[in-house]
């Protein structure tokens, strides 16, 4: 038998039986949709993931950027004082990295900690003095479309607000401050001493991590230079036009520092250096998928195999009725495995089908999720193409319902002729 007669012959077997063909391609269709939609939220769930640390971070401290300087010193040895080994040119450095292309902004970062005081209770706080207009530029950053959102309107009202500071929001309660209050703000210096200013409420602000609105607030970067008497900064941020220019920018951000700045010596990190929250919920998450994958997959497997094994006992009269006539067991091998692969190919197209009907459904509806665990800001819920999986799942589904023909195909194949013949 020709290979094209073959597959006409099979092709034509699942039309014979449409009942038990629509229910197979059911099967597949189903778990191919099922399956691709799981790995689009999955897509949609790292992406999300990725973008919050870059732009708002976890724990209060910021989001990280793309790209982080620091001075050499600051990562390998303690700092004897608060700066020891900050950045000073950190102006100059700033106006470099802006040059490169695919640098969107650069900004510095000074990380500070103290005691704010109402005049009648103090609070101990890690604060952070930024820049608070590419601040809110960063929050603003989306690289592609995302559905989340993130409130930046308290950073842009901080720029209008000399020695402003933003509040975590716990913080705000605890302290009873409202917007215009005016508070003190000690820390240490550089020399050791202690040092305080006023400053002035411009507002509340939420990292989205409960824990971190308890102690987290944020000032111009001049403030908290004044008060810890200091010309120098932690470290400078690099903000790229897309994530995917990391790699790319930082032996640049390298050819650079080394060029205009010889006498400094620098470190210089990717964001997924410095997101050990973002890598383990990661972790926890990829655990997850695996298994919810796994199940859906077993489901499958067992859904195809019970069908094929139900439409090929229907059919022992015609195994016999083949084998009488001449064609051999390799043959009627290849002709069920031939139906499966075809079942699977028709599930595959349904499916794919179904998946972006039922994702379009789904990114349109505005299903709100609940906060993940220990943050405080919701999202909406997205299915991403999740193109590079697709393939993975088409040819999961097509090996299942082809390898559930040959498991089910084994069992008939012991039955005699004779007694394939006169099945009832």
């Amino acid at each position: 038998m020709k290979l094209h007669k073959l597959l006409r012959f099979s092709f034509r077997n699942l039309f014979r039986n449409r009942r038990r063909t629509i229910i197979t391609l059911s099967v597949a269709a189903s778990g191919f949709a099922a399956m691709a939609i799981i790995a689009g939220y999955i897509d949609f769930t790292f992406y999300g993931l990725q973008e919050l640390t870059i732009r708002n971070g976890f724990t209060g401290a910021g989001g990280t950027g793309h790209i982080q300087i620091f001075s050499l010193n600051a990562l390998q040895k303690e700092e004897s004082y608060p700066l020891e080994f900050g950045i000073s040119d950190y102006e100059a450095i700033t106006k470099g990295i802006q040059t490169i292309d695919g640098v969107f902004f650069a900004m510095p970062r000074i990380e500070f900690s103290g005691l704010i005081s109402n005049g009648e209770k103090s609070l101990s706080f890690l604060g952070m003095g930024v820049d608070a207009k590419k601040e809110a530029d960063l929050l603003s950053f989306f690289g592609k479309d995302m559905a989340m959102k993130l409130d930046n309107s308290a950073l842009y009202a901080l720029q209008d607000i000399p020695n402003g500071i933003l509040l975590g929001k716990d913080m705000a309660k605890s302290l009873n401050a409202k917007r215009g209050d005016t508070l003190m703000l000690l820390s240490t210096t550089v020399d050791g001493a202690v040092n305080a200013i006023d400053v002035t409420v411009a507002g509340t602000i939420t990292t989205g991590f409960k824990t971190a609105d308890r102690y987290y607030l944020l000032t111009h970067i001049s403030d908290a230079q004044r008060v810890m008497q200091t010309d120098k900064v932690s470290k400078i941020v690099a903000v790229l036009k897309d994530t995917e220019y990391t790699p790319i920018v930082i032996p640049e951000v390298s050819d650079i520092l080394n060029r205009d700045f010889p006498s400094h010596k620098f470190a210089i990190e990717g964001w997924e250096n410095l997101a050990e929250y973002y890598h383990a919920i990661c972790d926890l998450y990829r655990i997850i998928f695996s298994f919810v994958g796994a199940v859906v997959v077993v489901i499958v497997t067992l859904s195809c195999t019970n069908t094929m094994l139900m439409s090929t006992m229907e059919r022992i009269k015609e195994i016999g009725t083949l084998r009488a006539i001449g064609v051999s067991s390799k043959w009627v091998t290849a002709i069920f495995l031939l139906e499966g692969f075809l079942t699977g190919i028709g599930g595959v197209i349904i499916g794919t089908i179904l998946k972006y009907i039922i994702s379009a459904i789904i990114n349109h509806s505005w299903i709100m999720m609940p906060p993940p665990p220990g943050m405080s800001i919701s999202y909406q819920l997205q299915i991403y193409p999740a193109t590079f999986f697709i393939p993975l799942i088409a040819i999961v589904i097509i090996s299942s319902t082809t390898l559930s023909s040959l498991i089910t195909l084994r069992k008939v194949r012991r039955i005699s002729i004779v007694e394939a013949i006169t099945h009832v």
